[in-house]
C-alpha cells in the first residue's frame, strides 16, 4: 500500500478572521480512505491552502466528524507533518505511541483551527 500524502488530504475553510496581528482559520480536513500512515506523519498541503500567506504558526485539531477510531492529533511546525497517536496495549509499549506505518487509519473527517500569517 502508498503512503498518505498531501495529495490525500482536502482541506475546506468554514471561518477566517483576522485578530491583531494574526489569522485564524477554521475548518474541516479530510483524509482519504484506503493508504497507510507515512513513517514520522502526512505530509500537510502547503499554508496557502489554509488560508495562510506567510506562515502557519498553529494547526490544533479540535474535533472529529463521526469516526470508529479515535486517534490523537498532534501538528509538527518545523516538517509541516500531522502527527496520529493511538493508544496501545502495555505489551505494544505503552499508551499513546505514534502510528506505525502499516496502519491505514480510513477516511475521516476532522475539525481543525488554525492560526498564522
Amino acid at each position: 500500500m502508498a503512503s498518505l500524502e498531501a495529495a490525500d488530504i482536502t482541506i475546506g475553510i468554514t471561518e477566517t478572521h483576522i485578530n491583531g496581528l494574526k489569522r485564524h482559520v477554521r475548518g474541516t480536513l479530510a483524509i482519504a480512505a484506503t493508504d497507510t500512515y507515512p513513517t514520522g506523519g502526512i505530509p500537510l498541503p502547503a499554508i496557502g491552502v489554509f488560508g495562510f500567506i506567510r506562515q502557519m504558526d498553529s494547526l490544533r485539531i479540535v474535533g472529529q466528524v463521526a469516526a470508529t477510531s479515535q486517534y490523537l492529533y498532534t501538528y509538527d511546525p518545523t516538517n509541516h507533518l500531522l502527527q496520529v497517536f493511538e493508544e496501545e496495549g502495555a505489551a505494544a509499549g505503552g499508551p499513546l505511541l505514534e502510528a506505525d506505518t502499516s496502519e491505514a487509519p480510513g477516511a475521516r473527517t476532522l475539525l481543525f483551527e488554525a492560526s498564522g500569517w
